[in-house]
């Protein structure tokens, strides 16, 4: 797992967070899920199949943050995949992941009827179930954090190819498979959110503008000095390669200042253009020496000699913009 998807997790995993999460984007701010009512749950799913041979084969799998929510009545898994880049087949792996969760309630309701020996007819027996148990519920999410949109498909069928005219008539018999994609830069309406979420979200909306994302940034300035520091892991880990945020001192209670932060980034980006200009103008005081000195018939070591003591390169300098120019 790589920093990103590290940070990004720790993030996610507060349960204000996630709830707030479901609820903004799925349920329009409605408040249906509450941290309160939520557990963290093992997100290692594992499953053990027997070929006809006899033979065992392992199905593993880990889901980035799993939760169990106690609706009073129900219980209802939450699952959520961290994903920064654009994964194309994410429809077959979330429809294996979710599958592995329903295999294993299957399973625990098999131990169950076991110990309690109250199975009774073959079905039961076959199944490990009885026609009265229900499954609860597996409600996945993707959330996608990466820069550009997704261009893949969110179902099973647009995998398939089932919107093609040849097999519109599988559609009906082919079960179809979809899952939740949120891109946080394409959510509209972040008022639906009552966390740090609506500032965060709103915050990527600028990542393509340095100067939009410093303003947005000084606007909302009574938030961003005092980011508390997973939410500043994250924030760096979604503006991922077009923006850099520096690593700057923690202050009191293991807040940062993301306004000082920002402004070390915007005098970064000016000591790069400067830094930019002065190596292209370097580069073309060497391009003029070396074309002038090869029309004038000079040798390439004396040139090269001469690009060493004008300029301070180093042989293997001096012959890699000789062969250039």
């Amino acid at each position: 797992m790589g920093k990103s998807n590290v940070y990004m997790k720790r993030w996610l995993s507060d349960k204000r967070r996630l709830a707030d999460l479901l609820n903004g984007s799925l349920y329009q701010g409605e408040q249906v899920f509450t941290a309160e009512n939520m557990a963290v749950e093992d997100g290692e799913q594992g499953l053990v199949l027997k070929k006809a041979d006899g033979k065992e084969i392992t199905v593993q799998r880990y889901r980035d943050i799993m939760m169990r929510m106690d609706d009073g009545t129900r219980i209802v898994v939450l699952a959520c995949e961290n994903q920064g880049e654009i994964h194309y087949a994410m429809p077959v792996r979330e429809m294996l992941y979710d599958a592995l969760s329903y295999a294993d309630q299957i399973n625990e309701l098999r131990k169950s009827h076991r110990e309690k020996k109250d199975m009774k007819v073959p079905a039961e027996f076959l199944s490990g179930m009885k026609r009265t148990d229900f499954l609860s519920p597996v409600l996945n999410i993707v959330f996608y954090y990466g820069e550009e949109g997704w261009d893949g498909s969110t179902d099973l069928h647009g995998l398939l190819g089932l919107d093609r005219k040849e097999y519109k008539l599988l559609t009906k018999y082919v079960p179809n498979y979809r899952i939740n994609l949120i891109d946080p830069k394409k959510l509209e309406n972040l008022e639906c959110f009552q966390t740090d979420l609506q500032m965060i979200f709103g915050m990527l909306k600028c990542r393509k503008n340095k100067e939009e994302l410093k303003r947005y940034v000084q606007n909302n300035r009574a938030y961003f000095v005092q980011v508390d520091q997973d939410s500043y892991n994250a924030v760096c880990a979604m503006l991922g390669s077009t923006q850099h945020l520096k690593t700057v001192k923690t202050e009191e209670g293991g807040n940062v200042n993301m306004c000082k932060a920002l402004e070390d980034l915007y005098q970064d980006g000016v000591e790069e253009g400067i830094e930019k200009g002065l190596e292209e103008g370097l580069e073309k005081g060497i391009k003029v020496l070396v074309q002038d000195y090869i029309e004038e018939g000079y040798s390439k070591e004396i040139i090269m000699d001469k690009l060493i003591r004008g300029f301070s390169l180093n042989r293997e300098e001096s012959s890699r913009y000789y062969e250039r120019f």
